[in-house]
């Protein structure tokens, strides 16, 4: 004859959370002589620009 637990005074149902707002940036490499498929995780971010201008040093923003 317990009391289920989380519903006794003091506790809060909370709802779970949302979901995610990034992606896994995965990379799809393909082999040159079988033609099989692997895929790389990377990270997560909600951006992600493979290449594009490198930053030099001393130049200007605008």
């Amino acid at each position: 004859m317990g009391m289920e637990e989380g519903v006794g005074q003091g506790h809060q149902s909370r709802g779970g959370g949302g979901a995610k707002t990034t992606k896994k940036i995965v990379l799809k490499l393909q082999c040159q002589s079988c033609k099989h498929y692997s895929q790389h995780p990377i990270k997560r971010c909600k951006h992600f620009k493979i290449g594009g201008d490198k930053k030099g040093k001393g130049t200007s923003l605008f």
